[in-house]
């Protein structure tokens, strides 16, 4: 039986039909590696046509959730943890706008692309969408820290200037005036250094760095800025304190 949904106001078709598969998988009607139904099938219990379906899965793909199978179909990864830590964006964005102000950026490349599967799944681009591919180095005390990959999509792209490109805080200059920031998501993983990553870094090839991805979503879900960061773990600490809800205002109050 066909399920029909009221349209989610302002959203995309694949938006708002990624929303009710993650809402399915989230309730916990697939399970770890669980197989979900062929194509056809979720495509006519969705509402939507298959390649609104794919763009979907590619998302979710892209995001580690589902792993699709050449040939036996598309399930349900396993995942360590039942859930993300949530934690508040506006302290997170001052957090980021604040380490900017203490470090030198150093361009590397801009370049108009294609984007990779997993690009095109986590700013959630419509098809045929372009983006620019911008690699910067980040020195403090004039030392390489990190080595930056920021995408951005074209449509957006216009509102950099060129001095922006060696400011760190790309986000800040993507979201004027409207400040249209809705959420963010990131993944922190131990990875080895690529060809690349090493040669800017001052390290050998597959020395371990510590890979910070983060992805920045509009009102209505579309994608703003994926940057990827790699960091020499001589030179960064990643630390963070955890408060009981109300406990700054509760120390203000006393």
């Amino acid at each position: 039986m066909k399920e029909t949904f009221p349209p989610g106001e302002g959203l995309s078709r694949s938006e708002e039909s990624y929303r009710r598969l993650s809402q399915r998988i989230s309730s916990g009607e697939f399970k770890p590696g669980d197989r979900f139904p062929g194509e056809p099938q979720l495509a006519i219990e969705l509402g939507i046509s298959r390649v609104t379906l794919r763009r979907v899965l590619d998302r979710l793909t892209a995001e580690g959730v589902v792993e699709r199978r050449a040939g036996a179909g598309t399930y349900l990864r396993a995942r360590e943890f039942d859930g993300p830590v949530t934690i508040d964006l506006v302290s997170l964005l001052a957090r980021l706008r604040g380490q900017s102000q203490q470090l030198e950026m150093q361009l590397i490349e801009s370049i108009e692309m294609a984007p990779s599967l997993a690009v095109y799944g986590a700013l959630r681009l419509a098809p045929g969408e372009r983006i620019r591919r911008i690699a910067r180095l980040r020195l403090r005390d004039g030392k390489p820290m990190s080595y930056a990959i920021d995408y951005v999509p074209m449509r957006l792209f216009p509102l950099l200037q060129a001095e922006d490109l060696t400011r760190d805080f790309l986000l800040g200059r993507l979201t004027e005036p409207s400040g249209d920031v809705e959420r963010g998501a990131q993944h922190v993983n131990a990875e080895a250094a690529s060809s690349e990553v090493a040669h800017y870094l001052g390290l050998s090839l597959a020395d371990p760095v510590l890979s910070i991805t983060r992805s920045f979503y509009d009102g209505i879900g579309r994608g703003i800025l994926v940057t990827q960061g790699f960091f020499r773990p001589d030179r960064f600490q990643l630390q963070f304190d955890a408060l009981r809800a109300g406990f700054s205002q509760r120390r203000g109050d006393s």
